[in-house]
């Protein structure tokens, strides 16, 4: 769906001449991108409107798209893939807010966001095999990621007296992308197994073929 309607954006504007056809492919990803990225946060403030939590949406904004930018993670393999799974994620992150009133799980959340921090700055960032980096940039992103979290830190510290609504979002999407990092890595690893045992089985075909 994203892909389609990018491909036909680009092609609009290759015909009217405002693109040049070379870069299609190039275009024709980075429409879908900001396709995909715009409806989801049209969606997020949507939903955060109707449950006013507006607070979360803004936790969002400021917590978890510059970690995630950063830190690398799990990435679907289709942009409807990563649209209804960005939207399942952030509604029961926002369901958690919402009734995090009556959960009474604060100094779990702390806790778990300790964890999360430490599993963050050990694993940042985790590479996508569609997109590589070099050793500049993983150590760029690395610093960056930091930065970061310091950042968040001191965000909190200043808050979570007056502003506790804000400081449990913002520990939810620190958490939110601990995880992502966690799937992202087990992904990775099973890609790589998969790729062994593929190696594996044609040395064993070309060794009878030999035979």
């Amino acid at each position: 769906m994203f892909h389609n309607i990018a491909e036909d954006i680009v092609f609009v504007l290759i015909r009217h001449k405002i693109l040049d056809i070379d870069p299609r492919d190039v275009y024709i990803y980075g429409t879908e991108i900001i396709i995909l990225n715009g409806s989801l946060l049209i969606i997020f403030m949507l939903m955060s409107f109707l449950f006013k939590e507006w607070n979360h949406f803004l936790a969002y904004l400021i917590i978890f798209i510059p970690l995630r930018i950063f830190t690398g993670g799990y990435h679907a393999k289709t942009s409807e893939h990563c649209f209804w799974l960005s939207i399942t994620i952030y509604g029961i992150s926002l369901m958690f807010v919402h009734f995090m009133q009556y959960l009474n799980v604060e100094w779990e959340l702390k806790f778990i966001s300790i964890i999360s921090c430490i599993i963050i700055l050990v694993m940042t960032p985790l590479i996508n095999e569609n997109n590589p980096l070099s050793e500049s940039q993983k150590n760029r992103n690395r610093i960056i990621t930091y930065a970061f979290l310091v950042f968040d830190l001191i965000l909190f510290i200043l808050l979570d007296s007056s502003y506790s609504e804000f400081t449990i979002s913002e520990l939810i999407f620190v958490c939110l992308n601990a995880l992502l990092l966690i799937a992202g890595k087990l992904k990775f690893r099973r890609i790589l197994l998969w790729k062994q045992e593929l190696l594996e089985l044609e040395i064993t075909i070309v060794v009878l073929l030999d035979a």
